[in-house]
């Protein structure tokens, strides 16, 4: 090893930041976990108040809180802590759009996944963590991408969990989707593997004279109609349980596929877009909506979320060009992609069905 003889051209900062950047995260899902934006939503609080309240030692706890100010989650005036406008709407218990469970999600599962990436790097196979109490069997030909989610749906806890993370995550797309895209043109939408309904539900909310149909594995359906209910779109929504491969998919003049493709092989993929094919009536539409990695491979999240895939189900993200291929491959004509004004920039690519 030489021995250098001047100072380093430029800091080390990005290695810095990226090495320490869970410290971030772990602020979050620790305030989140301890009650500290549930109990600043009703008003301002001390250091000392809140110490109390939520029975923390104050020492440590005055670095935590003036952390979660340099992050912009709470605020600070005279000595007295409050949440910022987007905790208390985000972060706040049994508020509609609240991300606590989403949270939760990434902290059990999708933490512990990432420390597979060598591993799946290596070999290929997914690494999401899996009970010692319920090993998985090796999947069935055709089936691959599936075993996490029929894991997950067979505990009802694992379900509710996992269902209010999707929410979280489908909210603001499914607003976006409900402005960007005339749905004056359809009457009859279908969500494939819509989960409870949330995106469906919106949809709803937003154009009365939509009715759904959700397609999605049959442990589901009573959260769905439990959300359904919630969201009060309840009479014009129905749930249809069943398998992506196995059974047909219900028909519809609109059918909607989001956040799912990513599950995937580039063959199953075609499969399903094939089947929707099968199921769009006449002169209606079919719309893959995901977080699709652009053409140049530049953008992070895209690619940081074909990643997760990769590690979590054996998916993988894919570009808007893939998929218009592969729908018009199915015999889909018009095939065009919509960049979404969403916070993470997704993509929705629809395809249409001749009259």
């Amino acid at each position: 090893m030489t021995t250098p003889t001047q100072a380093p051209p430029f800091p080390p900062a990005k290695v810095y930041a990226l090495s320490t950047a869970f410290w971030q995260t772990k602020l979050i899902m620790t305030a989140s976990q301890l009650g500290v934006f549930e109990k600043l939503s009703t008003g301002p609080a001390s250091l000392e108040q809140l110490a109390e309240a939520l029975t923390l030692q104050p020492t440590a706890l005055h670095d935590f809180l003036d952390a979660l100010v340099a992050l912009e989650l709470l605020e600070r005036d005279g000595g007295r802590y409050s949440n910022s406008a987007e905790a208390d709407f985000y972060l706040v218990p049994g508020k509609r759009y609240y991300m606590g469970h989403y949270l939760t999600f990434v902290d059990n599962f999708m933490r512990p996944t990432w420390d597979g990436l060598d591993e799946v790097l290596r070999t290929g196979r997914p690494q999401a963590p899996q009970p010692p109490e319920r090993p998985q069997p090796e999947a069935a030909p055709g089936k691959e991408g599936t075993e996490f989610f029929e894991h997950t749906y067979a505990s009802a806890d694992l379900q509710r969990m996992f269902m209010e993370a999707q929410d979280s995550l489908s909210s603001e797309i499914a607003w976006e989707i409900s402005r960007r895209i005339d749905w004056s043109r359809w009457t009859r939408l279908v969500d494939l593997g819509g989960a409870r309904g949330n995106t469906a539900g919106i949809l709803l909310q937003a154009h009365p004279h939509l009715t759904a149909t959700v397609f999605d594995m049959p442990p589901i359906e009573p959260l769905f109609h439990e959300h359904m209910e919630r969201l009060g779109v309840h009479d014009r929504a129905a749930y249809q349980g069943g398998d992506w491969f196995q059974d047909p998919l219900p028909e519809g003049d609109a059918l909607l596929c989001g956040h799912a493709l990513h599950n995937w092989t580039a063959e199953q993929r075609k499969t399903v877009i094939g089947k929707a094919y099968d199921a769009v009536r006449p002169g209606g539409v079919f719309m893959v909506h995901d977080l699709m990695i652009d053409e140049d491979r530049n953008r992070l999240n895209p690619l940081m979320l074909s990643l997760a895939m990769t590690l979590s189900v054996g998916g993988s993200g894919y570009k808007a060009s893939e998929c218009i291929g592969w729908m018009r491959e199915a015999g889909f004509t018009d095939v065009e992609a919509v960049l979404l004004q969403d916070y993470d920039g997704h993509t929705v690519v629809l395809g249409h069905k001749r009259a």
